[in-house]
C-alpha cells in the first residue's frame, strides 16, 4: 500500500489485534484463518459473516469445503459493487483438490471448469516488474530437481517430488511413472493382478498389475476405486464395476484376484464360507474373465514388505517397477506416507470434513502393491527374506506360468 503512495494513519489503519485493514472511506480487509478445526467441521465460525470479495493464498493448504462456505459468505452489497461473487485463489501447482477441479482429472485430462469459475496459468517470467523476475528467476533455475524446477519455473501439474522420510523413500516419479503406460504394455491375452484393500474410507481400494517375467518389469497399470459418493465401496459393487470394466476391454488372459488376506476373514454378517474373496469370485464369475484367488496366507511383516518394496523400485534382483502416471492416488501413497521409527508405515488418520469421521489418509493402495509384490515375485521375496534374515513369512509359491 506504501508503494501506492497510502500513508498508514491517514489513509488506512492496520489493527493486527483483530486482523483488520480499514480504509479512510471505511472499506475494511478482514483477515480469517480457514483451518480444518475438529470442533468446527462446517465453518460455521463463519456464519454471520458477509464480504464483498474473497482472496485465498496458498489455496492447497485449504480444504475444498473451506472454500465453498466462504464463498457462500460473498454476499456484501454485491449488486451495489462487483455484481456478483467473486473469489480469487492462488496456489503452486499441487496434488490436492484444487488440481482435479480446476487444472485436469484423474486421468490426466483438461478439466471444463464449472460455469463462472477459471483458471488462469501464471508464472514468475508473467510478472510485470523486471527487477523481481530477473532475481526470483536466478534463484528457481539453481534447483537440480528436474520435478521441482518445472513445478515452481514453469508451473507443470504432472510433477512428483521425492521424499526421504517417506516410507518409500527409492520411488522416484522421474524413474518409474510413465506417461500412458497401460497404453504401450498392457496385453490383453495375458494375466492381470487385482489387488484389494477393503477399507472403505476414504474408497475400497483395487490396483490392476501385469508382470513381465522373462524382463523382469512390473507394471502397474491402473487404480480402480470404490467411492462412497457412487455407492461402490463395498465389496459386491467394486467386484461388479471391475468386471464390467474388464469385459468391456475384452480382456481375455485372465484375472488373478489378491490382496489382504484379512479379507479371507468371515464377517459376522455373512454364512459360514462367505468372506470378501468369495463375493469377489461370485461378482466376477465369467467365462471370459476366469477370476481366480492368489493369496499370502497371513500378512507378511509390515516392516521387512516395506523394505522389500524399496529394494524392488531400487533394481533388486533385476526387477523395475513402471507405474503408469494416472495412478494418482497411489502415487500420493508413495509420497506422502511417511514411515514410523521402528520402520513400519505410518497409519495417521484424518478426519473427513463432511462425514465427520475419521480414515487413514495414505496408505490403501500401497498395501495393495505390497500384497502383489510378496505375492508375485515370490522367489524375489524369498531371496529377500533369506538375506535380511527377518522373521519367515509362510508364502504360497507361483512364480511362473499361470495356467487357466
Amino acid at each position: 500500500m506504501r508503494e501506492w503512495g497510502l500513508t498508514e494513519g491517514e489513509n488506512y489503519k492496520i489493527n493486527n489485534l483483530e486482523g483488520k485493514v480499514i480504509f479512510w472511506n471505511e472499506s475494511t480487509i478482514l483477515l480469517r484463518e480457514l483451518e480444518d478445526l475438529p470442533s468446527d467441521l462446517e465453518f460455521q465460525r463463519l456464519g454471520s459473516s458477509e464480504w464483498s470479495i474473497g482472496f485465498v493464498d496458498e489455496v492447497s493448504e485449504i480444504s475444498e469445503k473451506a472454500i465453498e462456505v466462504l464463498f457462500s459468505r460473498l454476499r456484501w452489497k454485491t449488486d451495489e459493487t462487483f455484481k456478483y461473487p467473486r473469489l480469487l485463489m492462488t496456489t503452486n501447482p499441487c496434488t490436492t483438490w484444487v488440481r482435479s477441479r480446476f487444472v485436469q482429472d484423474d486421468e490426466g485430462n483438461p478439466v471444463v471448469c464449472r460455469p463462472n469459475e477459471y483458471y488462469l496459468p501464471f508464472s514468475v517470467l508473467d510478472n510485470p516488474k523486471e527487477s523481481f523476475v530477473r532475481t526470483y528467476l536466478a534463484a528457481l533455475q539453481r534447483i537440480s530437481d528436474p520435478a521441482t524446477k518445472a513445478r515452481l519455473l514453469y508451473g507443470v501439474w504432472d510433477w512428483v517430488e521425492s521424499n526421504e522420510i517417506a516410507a518409500y523413500w527409492k520411488f522416484s516419479g522421474e524413474k518409474h511413472l510413465v506417461n500412458g503406460l497401460k497404453e504401450q504394455v498392457y496385453n490383453p491375452l495375458k494375466p492381470l493382478i487385482v489387488s484389494w484393500d477393503f477399507n472403505v474410507t476414504p474408497f475400497m481400494s483395487t490396483l490392476v498389475c501385469q508382470i513381465d517375467y522373462d524382463r523382469k518389469k512390473i507394471y502397474v497399470l491402473e487404480e480402480i476405486l470404490g467411492k462412497p459418493e457412487d455407492k461402490e465401496n463395498n465389496t459386491p459393487k467394486l467386484a461388479q464395476k471391475l468386471a464390467k470394466h474388464f469385459l468391456n476391454e475384452k480382456h481375455s488372459g485372465g484375472l488373478l484376484i489378491t490382496g489382504d488376506p484379512a479379507g479371507l476373514a468371515r464377517s459376522t454378517q455373512t454364512e459360514e464360507g462367505v468372506n470378501n474373496y468369495t463375493i469377489i469370485l461370485n461378482n466376477m464369475n465369467s467365462p471370459q474373465l476366469r477370476p481366480r484367488t492368489k493369496l499370502l496366507r497371513k500378512q507378511p511383516p509390515q516392516v521387512t514388505r516395506l523394505e522389500f518394496a524399496n529394494s524392488i523400485f531400487d533394481g533388486y534382483d533385476g526387477w523395475e517397477i513402471l507405474i503408469d502416471m494416472r495412478c494418482r492416488r497411489f502415487t500420493e501413497d508413495l509420497i506422502y506416507q511417511k514411515k514410523n521409527s521402528d520402520g513400519t508405515k505410518s497409519k495417521a488418520k484424518v478426519t473427513d470434513p463432511k462425514l465427520g469421521v475419521k480414515y487413514e489418509k495414505y496408505g490403501h493402495l500401497s498395501d495393495c502393491f505390497d500384497y502383489m509384490l510378496c505375492m508375485f515375485i515370490n522367489d524375489s521375496w524369498s531371496k529377500f527374506l533369506h538375506r535380511t534374515s527377518q522373521i519367515e513369512t509362510t508364502v504360497t509359491p507361483i512364480y511362473g506360468q499361470f495356467s487357466f
